[in-house]
């Protein structure tokens, strides 16, 4: 049966089998309140229950039970989340496999900004420490119907932890494996009409392969004040200085004689500044959210070290400014409950790039010739408007519509001419407009259960070195990058059955058109990167969760994903892919947390975790020469809880499984970066 006529089936059948939902679970262990109240599916507020697309929640209890280095880590143990991290030291995240190529993958926005920075558009999932997180929502799939087009691969929405406390802290250190060394001090406090919030984190560490190491400090600070009861004002800043030096691909003979050996090196610098006005105004009636952010980068890149290949060094400065804002009117129409939502965002970016190259492959050589193609100012604006509608046309049947405008404009003043004086057509200044729909309904039979559906529509712009690092060939074949565009049908269900049991499945159907991707001739010769491509993803997602016993929660997170290219795409050697499978994208993928609290005294709790997480092969390349083995591994961690103090030990990998955090085959050969074997981490934290 066509997958699209089965979820638009399921999405009109009527479950009868109504239970009562039991208490909250005790333990840490990350269990779905499917009861909780959320924002990011829609922009507004409501609660998991009655939202009209899949939505998965990370709460600060849950963080908790965790030592997680990185917001990444947190967000791999959902259903539809893919996670690699090459280096060890730089993680990937990618939802439901649309993370293609060297793309911007899923939109993340903290207290309402894009974090997304760079040429490539990529998000540091780094740059915000876990300790000032409250909470973390999860949308998968396509969502440029309310966020725009760098939302087409999903949306990471994170809220920042906000002070209701007089004043209070915390000071923790961690230490571990390969000189794994964090320190943070985290001071909050509320009065009558202020809150405010500062946290401040240094963290230094060995990767596991020879020559890599970070050393990252982070200050990030939220203020706000109460105009009045209904209306606030806040300000937030997040300050990271991070320098890293990431360790190259290995070939499958070097991995075999040395997995922790780097033949080859890259060092980056940067300083990123994130910084954020807010206005909540919040009404019975109607509510009104403004967010002001301004956003700078700093940074410096040298590659090749080792000269592998020619050494080159890249200076970005960049600049961002932008706004987004949305209007909601809460009043009955017909009757009938209703939320009318206007909106308006608008970003500009602005980037400055220097790109010096060695003369030749000799390691010695200083940066002396000027990669005047990789060099240049590259500009990119957006406007966008957006409505939506939630209609309830029965007391528990909601109908969501939205629609959203988006013009986009590009300037690639690069320092090299491409058009070559106007005998080429080069477009320097492409623009274009997107209309993005989307229809979702939910249907809550009970407290305890509720259907959903909902087909949209996205796109993915061209990143700003996307354009340029295929100027050569556009201006030489005459075509232009456009847009991707993505279109996606699902439906699934939520069921709180039983205290020991919490149901969240969901089944979809995603295409990707006009797909970006590598183009060569007859003859095997390169021909730049172009709209040639396509995609679809098919899948089944699945989320349990409850307490089997007082003290025992548990969480099961199983992924199914069926990811082919669809379109015919003849590669270097002439090769069709159509039907095969998409790079490191598993069909199968597992992760169970199980949470006891061993030890309850009037002193404190000792809580103590145990995570599996197993994936299916994986295809290292696109015509399917060669999978990538699948693996499981296992985790675990030990904390003791008291009023004032917890202290914690967790041992990653425990059983020592040799693997690789990315691996990928190209022309015939196969690379590989190995991952750390058993890693031991401790923790102590004092509450003030």
């Amino acid at each position: 049966m066509n997958l699209r006529r089965l979820i638009m089936g399921v999405t009109a059948m009527v479950f009868i089998s109504p239970t009562v939902y039991a208490e909250e679970n005790t333990t840490s262990v990350q269990t779905q309140a499917l009861d909780e109240m959320v924002v990011t599916s829609t922009r507004t507020e409501q609660p998991i229950m009655k939202t009209p697309t899949n939505i998965s929640v990370i709460t600060a209890k849950e963080i908790k039970a965790m030592d997680a280095r990185n917001m990444a880590e947190l967000v791999k143990k959902l259903p539809g989340v893919f996670y690699t991290n090459a280096s060890g030291l730089e993680p990937k995240i990618s939802l439901r496999g649309t993370h293609i190529g060297m793309s911007p993958g899923a939109m993340v926005i903290v207290n309402g900004i894009p974090l997304s920075l760079g040429k490539f558009g990529y998000t540091d999932y780094e740059s915000i420490p876990v300790e000032t997180i409250e909470r973390i929502e999860v949308v998968k799939g396509p969502m440029s119907s309310l966020y725009g087009g760098n939302s087409a691969r999903g949306v990471i929405n994170v809220i920042t932890k906000r002070s209701k406390d007089n004043f209070g802290g915390k000071v923790s250190v961690v230490g571990g494996s390969n000189n794994d060394r964090r320190g943070s001090a985290l001071i909050y406090g509320a009065g009558e009409k202020t809150d405010y919030s500062l946290n401040v984190k240094k963290k230094k560490a060995d990767g596991y392969r020879d020559d890599t190491w970070l050393d990252n400090f982070y200050v990030n600070g939220e203020a706000g004040y109460w105009l009045s009861d209904a209306t606030r004002l806040g300000a937030y800043l997040n300050v990271t200085d991070k320098e890293r030096s990431l360790a190259k691909k290995l070939t499958k003979s070097q991995r075999e004689k040395d997995p922790k050996q780097a033949t080859d090196y890259s060092l980056t610098d940067n300083t990123d500044l994130i910084a954020g006005l807010s206005l909540e105004h919040i009404e019975k009636s109607y509510d009104l959210t403004s967010t002001f952010y301004y956003k700078y980068r700093d940074k410096s890149y040298k590659n090749y070290l080792k000269a592998t290949a020619t050494p080159y060094q890249e200076e970005l400065d960049e600049n961002v400014l932008g706004m987004r804002n949305i209007f909601t009117y809460k009043q009955p129409v017909m009757s009938r409950a209703n939320k009318l939502s206007l909106g308006f965002d608008y970003d500009h970016d602005s980037i400055d790039l220097l790109t010096m190259k060695a003369v030749s492959k000799n390691a010695s050589l200083p940066y002396t010739k000027k990669d005047s193609k990789k060099s240049g100012d590259f500009k990119s604006q957006m406007l966008g408007i957006f409505i939506q509608d939630e209609f309830s046309l029965w007391d528990n049947l909601i109908i969501t519509a939205s629609l959203r405008y988006d013009y986009f404009e590009f300037d690639n003043d690069a320092d090299y001419d491409f058009s070559r004086n106007g005998t080429l057509d080069y477009e320097d200044n492409p623009d274009y407009d997107k209309l993005n729909p989307r229809l979702a309904l939910n249907y809550q039979f009970s407290d305890q259960i509720s259907i959903y559906g909902s087909s949209a529509q996205s796109y993915r712009a061209p990143s700003i070195y996307d354009y340029y690092a295929s100027g050569t060939y556009s201006a030489k074949s005459g075509y232009v990058l456009k847009p991707e565009t993505f279109t996606q049908y699902e439906t699934g269900f939520r069921y709180q059955m039983a205290r020991w049991l919490n149901i969240d499945a969901t089944i979809y159907y995603l295409t990707i058109e006009d797909m970006l991707d590598s183009a060569y001739d007859k003859d095997g010769n390169y021909k730049g990167k172009q709209n040639i491509n396509e995609a679809t993803m098919k899948g089944f997602e699945l989320a349990l969760s409850g307490s089997l016993l007082e003290r025992v929660t548990y969480s099961l997170a199983y992924t199914y994903t069926d990811a082919e290219y669809s379109g015919d795409f003849y590669t270097k050697d002439g090769a069709n892919i159509n039907g095969n499978d998409i790079t490191k994208v598993p069909e199968n993928r597992l992760n169970i947390d199980l949470g006891i609290d061993v030890l309850k005294l009037n002193a404190g709790t000792l809580f103590w975790n145990i995570n599996v997480m197993a994936q299916d092969q994986y295809a290292m390349d696109n015509v399917n020469s060669n999978y990538y083995q699948g693996y499981a591994l296992l985790n675990t961690l030990l904390r003791w809880k008291s009023d004032n103090y917890s202290i914690f030990l967790s041992v990653d990998n425990v059983l020592d499984k040799d693997y690789d955090g990315y691996a990928y085959t190209r022309s015939g050969k196969d690379y590989y970066y190995p991952a750390e074997g058993t890693t031991f981490s401790t923790g102590l934290e004092f509450k003030f």
